[in-house]
C-alpha cells in the first residue's frame, strides 16, 4: 500500500470509529441510565469510561491492523485493500458494540434479580 492509501485507511477508518462512538455515547446513555436504576451519575460515568475504553481499543486496533494485508501493486488492487481493511474496522466495531450492550444487559438482569429476588 502506498502512504496515500495509508492516510485514506484511517482516515476512513478514524472517522468511523468517532462517528460511531459519538452516536453510541448519545443514544445509549439511555439504555446506560436504565440499566443504572436511574442513577444518572453512574449512568454518565459508566457511559463515558465505555466512551473512552472504546476509543482507546478501536484506534489502537486500527493502528495495529494497518501493518496486515496484502501488497497491492494496482490503483484497484489498493482500494480493495483499504475497502477489506475498513470493513474489518467495523465489524469488530460491532462485536465490540454487541458486547457491550451484552455485559450492561447483564448487569441490568443482575440487579434486577436482586430487588426481586
Amino acid at each position: 500500500m502506498s502512504a496515500f492509501s495509508y492516510l485514506n485507511y484511517l482516515t476512513i477508518s478514524i472517522f468511523i470509529t468517532v462517528v460511531v462512538g459519538h452516536t453510541l455515547h448519545r443514544d445509549g446513555r439511555v439504555f446506560v441510565l436504565d440499566c443504572m436504576e436511574g442513577n444518572e451519575r453512574m449512568a454518565d460515568a459508566a457511559n463515558d469510561l465505555l466512551l473512552v475504553g472504546y476509543y482507546l481499543v478501536n484506534i489502537a486496533f486500527v493502528g495495529l491492523f494497518l501493518r496486515f494485508g496484502n501488497t497491492a501493486s494496482t490503483p484497484f488492487e489498493e482500494f480493495e485493500s483499504i475497502v477489506t481493511k475498513v470493513g474489518v474496522v467495523c465489524l469488530t466495531l460491532g462485536v465490540l458494540h454487541f458486547g457491550n450492550i451484552f455485559v450492561l444487559q447483564w448487569h441490568r438482569s443482575k440487579q434486577q434479580h436482586r430487588v426481586n429476588g
